[in-house]
Formats: C-alpha cells, structure tokens, sequence
C-alpha cells in the first residue's frame, strides 16, 4: 500500500494520494463544519480529479463525517442581515453537491459517525456513498428554523417519486411524498446506515461496511468498480412534484398536528415552507421540474427563513445545548 501524498490543502481540508489513480479528500476542520474554505477545497479537488485522477473518495479519520453548516457563522450574517454573504455560501454549498456527480469521474462518499444537514447534503451529492454501518444520516434544518437548503430538499423530492409517473392517481403518489415529508418535518436521524436507507437518507444501491478498518477500503474498491463499468455521469435529473395539491394536502395534516396542539405555529409555518419546496411550488398539476428549478425554490426559502427572529431563536437555542 502506498503512503499518502497530500495533493493540495487547506484548514478544513486535505486531498491525498491513496493509489491506483484514488484520491482522498480527507474532511479535517472542527466537526467538518462547513464553511466557504471548505466548499473552495471541493472545487479544487474535483478541478484536480477532472484533469488527473480516475476517481475520489470523500471521507474522515475524525469521529463525524460533517454536522453540517457553520451555524455560528450563519447566525452572525443573518443577525447583520448579510443575505449576500449566506447567498453565496448556499449557492455554494448548492453547487458541490451537484458537481461531485456531474465531474467525470465517480466519486463515492465514505460516512461514518453524523453526516448532518449540508453532510447529508454531501453525501447526497456522491454517485455513491460507502456507509459505515454506524453512521448517523439526518437531515435536520427545521430543528433550527430552516429548510434543508444545499439540494437536501430537491433530493428528497427527487428521490421519493423517483420512477413514477405524474399521470399516476394522486392516491398512488401522495403516500411517497408525505413520507419525505414527515422525515425532514420532524428532522428525523437515522440510527444507523441500514436505518437510513428505510429514512431515504440512503439508496437502497448504497453500499454498507460494518468493518471499520476497511471502510476507506472498501469506498476506493468502489470508485475502482464504476470507473472499469466505464463511468458516465447521469443525466440531469428531471424531478416528479405534486403542485398546488400535494401542498394542500401536506398543509392540511400540518394543520392538524397544530389543532392538536402537537407542533407550535412557528413549526407549523416552517411545515408549510417544506411543503412548498417539496411539491415544487405553485404548480397546478404534477409535472416533472428541473433540479434547477427546486434548487431556486429551495434557497429563496432558506434566505427568507434567515430573516426571521424564530429562526435565530431557534439556532441559539441549538448552539446553546452544543456547548454543554
């Protein structure tokens, strides 16, 4: 086995040589909280795979593979109300995980321990991702008064009706999509890799490791397998949503949870939120959209949520119970 060779780096970020035409973009900042120095280090790894490598893993030596957004940072900007500066971050965050599967070559993702809000994001990016069996995949933005906002949401649309047709009875496609819904409603974590399959959070394609010493192994014996299927990128995904009647019905049961004193008005705003990016807005029959199109819906919401006084609440209150 040869040793690693750094490539490039920077603080939150490492690509290293692990052989046979591999590289490792080795996540090493504190928790791998994501920050533009980060989002920078992607697109010079995937510059770098493009023009030199057969493929790249994405992966950790630390406990996490990623909690996510820097939420102290993020709070910052919204309280100076920076909206440029949270713009262009999202924009950002939005962009990797779209590039990480349309560069090409493959690139597969190794999660262990929390992949959380833009690390699920991440690992939603990958063509594939290499699991280890303990990893925790979630995403939980309403927790903090957001909507998943770096092609989380778009994802869990696409991946939901993923194979359906929008002439299918409402009835048939309604089931798939309240059950993405309720999983990012209540930011629900899996509890282990086989759990995040049954959440959507993983495919059930994903490949699952339960030895940890060979995870990172096993994730490079992956992009080796699809660079000698002769790798292509996928094509751009067109995405099945409900329109104006999945909202409806979404809102509905939203309204319900609230009557019954279950959820508070602010979650049932940002309920309502979901539900309109979810079903890709006010569209009045479902049809297939651009990831594009759901991407915009997608950071014009977390944008308008950053304004909100609720949502600093919410984020303090996270970063309170953070530091005990």
């Amino acid at each position: 086995m040869t040793a690693p060779k750094p490539i490039i780096s920077n603080t939150d970020a490492s690509l290293i040589d692990i052989g046979d035409g591999i590289a490792r973009l080795e996540l090493h900042s504190k928790l791998n909280i994501i920050g533009d120095g980060m989002l920078e280090m992607f697109d010079a790894a995937l510059d770098e795979i493009e023009t030199h490598w057969t493929g790249m893993i994405v992966a950790t030596e630390a406990k996490n593979f990623s909690v996510g957004l820097n939420l102290i940072l993020l709070l910052e900007r919204a309280k100076s109300k920076n909206w440029d500066a949270i713009s262009t971050t999202l924009r950002k965050l939005q962009a990797v995980c779209t590039r990480l599967r349309t560069v090409s070559k493959p690139v597969v993702a190794a999660t262990a321990g929390m992949a959380l809000g833009g690390g699920c994001e991440l690992a939603f990016g990958a063509d594939a991702v290499q699991a280890f069996t303990e990893s925790s995949l979630g995403l939980v933005e309403l927790r903090v008064g957001l909507i998943p906002g770096g092609g989380g949401t778009k994802e869990m649309a696409f991946r939901c009706l993923e194979g359906q047709s929008p002439t299918a009875p409402i009835q048939t496609l309604f089931p798939h999509v309240n059950k993405a819904f309720d999983t990012l409603r209540e930011s629900k974590v899996s509890r282990n890799a086989t759990d995040a399959v049954e959440l959507g959070y993983l495919r059930r394609t994903d490949a699952i490791s339960s030895d940890q010493e060979g995870h990172f192994e096993d994730a490079k014996e992956l992009v080796l397998s699809l660079h000698k299927a002769d790798y292509r990128p996928p094509e751009p995904p067109q995405i099945l949503v409900l329109g104006e009647e999945g909202i409806a019905r979404l809102d509905l049961q939203t309204h319900l949870l609230r009557e019954a004193g279950t959820i508070d008005d602010y979650t049932q705003y940002l309920a309502n939120k979901l539900a309109f990016v979810l079903c890709g807005g006010a569209l009045s029959t479902p049809q297939f959209v651009t990831e594009q199109y759901l991407l915009d819906l997608e950071h014009e919401v977390f944008l308008s949520l950053c304004g909100k006084a609720e949502t600093h609440a919410r984020i303090e209150a996270t970063l309170q119970r953070g530091k005990k």
